[in-house]
């Protein structure tokens, strides 16, 4: 399979591309900046320049992809209007998206419960509506959105799945999401969709 990374560079892109290339696939890594990937070049790694702010450089580096995985996030510091026009501009231009969301953010609100919902919204507010729109832009295209809790590079052990965010009961405390394992479920979805159009949760094995 033909795999588009966006974010490539972060902790959670950098861990989707080395999963995806473990698994065989052929991987384009979208970067502002591709030095940043010169250590994981392989024969099946490319590396290309490709800017959200810049749509040209995006639609030329996805041509030939089967399925778009997202893990772009953003700073306090950046336009949050970065990750709807990402969004849009992907769901336009593949055939498949799968999409990185926060918990408790858009389809997901009300999953944290109230009080912490609050806290959320208020520690993220810079970004809190432009996830929501990104995460239907991409929901709307057909596309798979995965929701997952506070990031942590913990080891993973296995012990992930997705579950339908409808079903999800309110939790008082978040819960954690290794970021090897969300990069697991976002490649896994990426193979054989089973949320298409539909909010998933990341959940994970607490146990292990």
């Amino acid at each position: 399979m033909k795999i588009a990374v966006l974010g490539s560079t972060g902790p959670t892109g950098r861990l989707l591309l080395s999963q995806a290339l473990a698994r065989g696939h052929q991987v384009t890594a979208l970067a502002r900046d591709p030095h940043q990937l010169s250590g994981l070049a392989t024969g099946a790694l490319r590396a290309v320049r490709a800017d959200v702010t810049e749509p040209d450089t995006v639609l030329a580096a996805v041509q030939d992809a089967d399925v778009i995985v997202s893990a772009l996030g953003i700073t306090k510091k950046q336009d949050p209007r970065v990750l709807t026009d990402a969004a849009r501009l992907l769901a336009a231009a593949a055939p498949r998206v799968v999409w990185l969301s926060s918990l408790g953010m858009g389809a997901t609100q009300g999953a944290l419960g109230r009080i912490n919902g609050a806290l959320l919204k208020r520690v993220l507010c810079h970004a809190w509506d432009a996830k929501g729109v990104a995460g239907e832009a991409v929901r709307a295209a057909g596309g798979s959105v995965v929701y997952a809790g506070p990031l942590t590079n913990r080891p993973y052990h296995g012990g992930a799945r997705l579950v339908p965010a409808a079903g999800f009961e309110p939790r008082l405390i978040p819960p954690a999401a290794p970021r090897a394992g969300v990069a697991a479920l976002m490649l896994d979805e990426s193979e054989t969709p089973c949320f298409a159009a539909t909010p998933a949760i990341a959940l994970f094995d607490q146990r292990r």
